[in-house]
């Protein structure tokens, strides 16, 4: 037979727990905002808009010690987000603050179309069929259709043609 020993949670006592909030006050040494000044002179270099506001927020909650709401308030940030850059800079340092890539949805032209896009564009609305000789969003999206099969929002076509500029 087996000497176990069961405990129902009628039997078993738990601790009480307590309602009183914790309050913790984070400093950081004169090395570390000066990395992080350094950090944010690259970011702005780079022209790396999200690396300079999440990098500014930082500074803004350590060194400038202030209650979470109002901070959400300036950065129009929910608290758990500034938590969890705070999270990430505590524990992993200043390489944590890049943000990476995280997927997003698959392109709907490849490389290729893209390439032959570019050609058609560049030819001009009349070699592509149309009587206008100047581009419309719509006029694009006519001739995406056609070349290649894809159907997009007038909108997206616009976002196509800003990132294919680049």
């Amino acid at each position: 037979m087996s000497k176990r020993v069961y405990l129902s949670r009628d039997i078993a006592v738990l601790p009480e727990q307590e309602d009183t909030p914790v309050s913790l006050r984070i400093q950081v040494s004169s090395a570390t905002v000066k990395a992080l000044h350094t950090k944010l002179h690259q970011a702005y270099l780079k022209d790396d808009m999200r690396l300079v506001r999440r990098t500014t927020v930082l500074i803004d909650m350590l060194v400038h010690q202030g209650p979470i709401p109002v901070r959400c308030e300036r950065w129009s940030l929910r608290a758990s987000c500034l938590y969890d850059w705070q999270r990430a800079f505590l524990r992993h340092g200043l390489d944590r603050l890049v943000s990476r890539h995280r997927g997003g949805r698959r392109p709907q032209l490849s490389p290729r179309q893209k390439k032959r896009l570019v050609e058609l564009i560049e030819a001009g609305p009349q070699v592509g069929g149309c009587e206008t000789a100047c581009w419309t969003s719509v006029l694009l999206r006519v001739l995406i259709w056609r070349e290649f099969g894809v159907l997009s929002n007038r909108h997206d076509v616009c976002t196509l043609l800003h990132n294919l500029a680049q």
